[in-house]
């Protein structure tokens, strides 16, 4: 099993592949004494940087993988030890995204070390590259923190034999995160042009600075940072149309303040649409995420009213199943085109019951229950991996028609920050930092919430405010990765609250149990690697593991 030693020590063979927004030549002939002696070169090792970054999970996987884990979304088998809360300390997730974390970090490291006062390359040019560097490795020890708590910090070349450490404090990498991004605000530009698209802004280490004050609760520093982008000189606002942010053909928008770029390229396309599609897709997707009764269940019409679930036909009270199916699939089209105005977030982020996707051969297919009494219609039953349950596939990050791509090469851009999670972490923090909601607070808010079709929130105390806050975070974000660190921050995982715990079942379309899931309280912090643990003895374990 690979170990962060291991990763140390060969790191720089991964270093050859080009990101997708510059040239893509191949440097094959590149040895140490000429890598960091001119402006190409150096550009050439950094972009080997950001390629890390769209490794399984660095960071492409941040949306696929925690939305397994999070109150959104499940994994198609239902049997991860994560959900289950069945893991243990060698379970091959906890090791893969330990190693994948430090391998960014080690290239970022050499990165720094070499551009540092190198009179070979541009001082502008090294600035900023200093200034991405220290980003991409905030942001991995950011993540490792999140996850592990305290880990071993490295903040330069280390040689394989010099890394047998102990773990630093979770407050020390806190620490250490804050410092990279701070660095890199001073050294990043505001924006690039239009050949370079894709690298990391002054305004993605802002954004990074105030997650991170936020996920330290410490409110008032979250607030002032995050505030700084919603003001000049920072040009970032809301996408109009929902649906056109996780839409390939308009992802260079003012709403993405980081996102990792793809093209629908050999090498240089994401997997989302093997992991969201369906089998409908033009690449027969896999379906391996799904998502969960929750977004769709606890989602309201304009007004504020939720939806009646009382109404929903219930399977006990029909012999047929096709009788039942066909009643139950009117139920759904006549909630989502209800005059009263269902929250159109809903209908971007899933394909609902009733609904329509287009899909391969320029058709459009049709969520029916069941599925294979259906398989002939017009429209035709839209199919996933396991028709014979009723869920909710992904329509958010899923190419249409017959745009042309392969399997896990497509082209839609994974954002990591956007400006309405700005808004909300603002109103997060200034909520919590204050007595009661000021209108800063509703103004951020209901930015959010206008867009979706909903009306404006008001008068609100300080504990409904919150509570309004966390479910915008939830019909804002399904399928994004951030909802897993929501629960987790708000201590709300290991309960079985029907929103906000991981202890509870989740349910299909029809309103049958799927399966339970579980969220341990030691599950907060993931445990050290044991393999780490096997070659370094100095690394202590986190309670309960």
């Amino acid at each position: 099993m690979k170990s962060i030693f291991y990763i140390i020590s060969v790191f720089a063979l991964l270093l050859t592949g080009c990101t997708d927004f510059l040239d893509r030549s191949p440097y094959n002939d590149l040895s140490g004494s000429t890598v960091w002696t001119s402006d190409a070169n150096a550009n050439m090792q950094l972009n080997g940087v950001y390629k890390l970054t769209k490794n399984g999970w660095a960071m492409q996987g941040y949306c696929y993988h925690f939305t397994c884990f999070g109150p959104d979304g499940y994994d198609y088998f239902r049997n991860s030890n994560i959900e289950m809360g069945t893991a243990t300390t060698r379970d091959g997730i906890f090791l893969s995204a330990y190693v994948e974390y430090y391998k960014v970090i080690n290239a970022a490291n050499d990165a720094i070390a070499n551009l540092t006062d190198n009179p070979n390359i541009t001082p502008e040019l090294r600035e900023r590259m200093i200034g991405e560097a220290r980003f991409l490795r905030g942001f991995s020890y950011f993540m490792l923190w999140q996850l592990y708590g305290g880990v071993i910090i490295l903040d330069k070349p280390t040689h394989p034999t010099d890394t047998y450490l102990p773990r630093n404090t979770a407050d020390q990498v806190r620490d250490f995160v804050i410092e990279d991004f701070k660095d890199a605000i001073e050294r990043l530009p505001l924006e690039y042009g239009d050949s370079e698209n894709g690298r990391i802004t002054k305004g993605a280490a802002v954004a990074m600075l105030g997650r991170t004050y936020l996920y330290d609760q410490r409110w008032g520093d979250a607030a002032v940072e995050l505030h700084k982008l919603m003001e000049e000189p920072y040009k970032y606002d809301l996408v109009e149309d929902y649906a056109k942010l996780f839409d390939w053909k308009y992802e260079r928008n003012t709403e993405y303040i980081y996102a990792l770029s793809f093209i629908a390229q050999i090498g240089y396309g994401t997997a989302y649409d093997s992991w969201y599609g369906n089998r409908s897709s033009f690449i027969n997707g896999e379906s391996y995420s799904l998502g969960s009764h929750i977004p769709f269940e606890t989602s309201t019409y304009a007004d504020g009213s939720p939806i009646d679930l009382s109404t929903r036909p219930k399977r006990s009270d029909y012999q047929d199943e096709v009788t039942f199916g066909n009643d139950l699939i009117q139920w759904y089209d006549d909630v989502i085109n209800s005059p009263k105005g269902l929250d159109k977030r809903i209908s971007v982020n899933m394909i609902l019951p009733s609904a329509t996707y287009y899909g391969k051969d320029s058709k459009y297919f049709k969520v029916y229950w069941p599925y294979e009494a259906h398989v002939n219609d017009d429209p035709q039953a839209l199919g996933v991996t396991f028709n014979d349950f009723a869920t909710y596939s992904w329509r958010k990050f899923v190419c249409v028609g017959d745009e042309g791509y392969w399997a896990y090469q497509g082209p839609t851009d994974i954002p990591l920050i956007r400006f309405a999670d700005v808004l909300l972490m603002y109103a997060e923090a200034k909520n919590e930092e204050l007595a009661a909601p000021d209108d800063d607070i509703y103004d951020a808010v209901n930015r959010v919430r206008k867009r979706a079709g909903l009306n404006e929130l008001s008068g609100l105390d300080k504990t409904a405010m919150r509570k309004a806050i966390r479910m915008e975070r939830f019909h804002e974000f399904p399928g994004e990765g951030h909802l897993f660190f929501d629960v987790r921050r708000w201590r709300t995982a290991h309960t079985n609250d029907p929103v906000f715990g991981l202890n509870h079942d989740v349910y299909q379309f029809t309103g049958e149990k799927l399966f339970t899931r579980s969220f341990p309280e030691k599950f907060y912090l993931w445990p050290i690697p044991e393999a780490e643990r096997d070659l370094n003895p100095k690394l202590d374990q986190n309670e309960g593991w």
